[in-house]
């Protein structure tokens, strides 16, 4: 975040207070902005590198319009309610959803990411078909919440509780996604990310991890073995879906 410029759009000044320390913090600059005031192709906009868009506040206004905000939708980042944030993402193609109850760590994880260059993972032109998830984790209350929240929004999920069955499930279903919690037993998440990698034909299955670490390094170790996004526990499981829906191109 060093020298990096952050406009805050939206956020009531006690929140736009915290963020700025947050940002200042990490050694950026920040500049809050009314979204009533300013519209998404203002020239003030320019200079900055990175938008946090609080949507609640933005209500109405040309920022949630698809096509006023489609010049600002890749250095974006929407911040509100989960239940505002996923009806609002399948129309608007943000760079990042945050919910708000995101702790300070796992926001200013979110905004360094999304300053980054786009990684291969995110390259990639075909958008996987089809509707099943494989979904790896050895604590069932996990699979099994997390089961119902997919399934609600039309996909079909297959379980492994290791990582060794969460490879045979992959390599033999061929999913349009799969989501790995990085600490199974067996092999761990990021093996199983690795070895699904290195399969040519599995080359285009979107893998989200679930970490319950937000430490950076651990979250650019997954990208750099081709993650598209991770998450980190505890979740809502609809911060998941939104997630996993942008990843799959459906959002």
């Amino acid at each position: 975040m060093t020298g990096k410029r952050v406009a805050l759009v939206g956020f009531p000044p006690p929140q736009a207070a915290e963020l700025t320390q947050i940002i200042m913090d990490a050694e950026g600059f920040t500049r809050p902005l009314s979204p009533l005031q300013v519209d998404p192709a203002s020239d003030i906009l320019k200079p900055f590198e990175l938008i946090l868009l609080d949507v609640e506040s933005s209500a109405g206004t040309s920022w949630l319009d698809p096509e006023k905000s489609a010049q600002v939708q890749d250095r974006c980042i929407a911040v509100g309610d989960v239940s505002a944030l996923l009806p609002l993402a399948s129309s608007l193609s943000f760079r990042e959803y945050c919910p708000r109850s995101s702790s300070t760590e796992e926001l200013l994880l979110r905004c360094t990411l999304a300053l980054r260059p786009q990684t291969h993972s995110t390259q990639r032109s075909a958008v996987p078909i089809g509707s099943t998830v494989v979904l790896a984790d050895d604590d069932a209350s996990v699979t099994s919440i997390v089961r119902r929240a997919l399934e609600r929004n039309g996909m079909t999920c297959e379980l492994a509780a290791t990582g060794k069955d969460a490879l045979a499930l992959i390599t033999k279903l061929k999913p349009c996604a799969a989501v790995l919690d990085v600490h199974m037993p067996t092999i761990d998440g990021f093996e199983v990310l690795s070895r699904t990698r290195a399969i040519a034909e599995l080359a285009q299955t979107r893998i989200i991890l679930l970490t319950g670490s937000e430490q950076e390094s651990d979250v650019i170790r997954g990208f750099t073995l081709g993650a598209d996004d991770y998450i980190c526990k505890p979740f809502n499981p609809m911060e998941l879906t939104i997630r996993l829906m942008r990843v799959l191109g459906r959002l």
